[in-house]
């Protein structure tokens, strides 16, 4: 098994993943290890999962999409 072990700053790091604060301008050891695990087999989307999802997604109105959208950026608008 192949270990990949080196020595960084926290602070690079920090910008790819979330860590501690207390980890902040530290130098910290990080360990790559492979799972046991096979690579997982790439499943094809699942699109009428994916369209049912989606449904109700936007009210059925008489208003256009156009109409809509001004309702709602008026609402978010106001709320701010």
């Amino acid at each position: 098994m192949e270990v990949i072990r080196k020595f960084i700053d926290a602070n690079s790091l920090m910008s790819i993943m979330t860590l501690p604060e207390a980890f902040r301008n530290r130098k910290l050891e990080v360990i790559v290890l492979p799972t046991d695990e096979e690579s997982a087999i790439q499943q094809k989307p699942d699109v009428a999962g994916i369209v049912q999802s989606l449904v109700g997604a936007i009210p059925h109105t008489d208003m256009t999409l156009s109409e809509l959208r001004d309702e709602r950026l008026g609402k978010y608008e106001a709320a701010n």
